[in-house]
């Protein structure tokens, strides 16, 4: 990063430099920034930083989690806040007036049912997630929780 000229005051009243980046980018930099070595790049650094960081948590989330083409902790997730059925993969169809019930397993549709009963929705819920996601679980020592 190498100050080029003063660009005058930001309109908190700070002293501005134009800077030019080690990439080639023209960044406007606060001079106490600068003399306190507080920024050192146009932002490019973060930017390769954070690429970097989220390559490294895919990778390890590949070793620890994915399991034959299923993200074994998204099986035992906590049920999202905005759930109103209180099940997860259960659903009321406002439009048809029924209850859904779905469940997708190593990107599959393996249930998409429609239900009068709330509780027939969860029942099938319940043993479709008994038949696709409990031998798996098993298989790698994880419990349903």
């Amino acid at each position: 990063m190498v100050a080029i000229k003063d660009a005058g005051y930001a309109k908190n009243g700070s002293r501005v430099w134009e800077c030019k980046c080690d990439c080639g980018n023209t960044a406007f930099i606060r001079a106490q920034d600068l003399i306190r070595g507080h920024t050192k790049s146009c932002g490019c650094d973060v930017s390769r930083i954070a690429h970097k960081n989220i390559q490294a948590a895919h990778k390890w989330m590949q070793a620890q989690d994915l399991k034959e083409h299923t993200e074994l902790s998204r099986l035992n997730s906590k049920i999202a806040s905005n759930n109103t059925s209180g099940v997860k993969g259960v659903f009321y169809i406002k439009a048809t007036k029924r209850w859904g019930a779905s469940l997708i397993f190593k990107g599959t549709l393996v249930l998409n049912s429609n239900f009068a009963k709330k509780e027939d929705a969860i029942r099938a819920r319940r043993e479709a997630e008994e038949k696709y996601f409990k031998p798996i679980l098993e298989k790698y020592h994880r419990d349903k929780e």
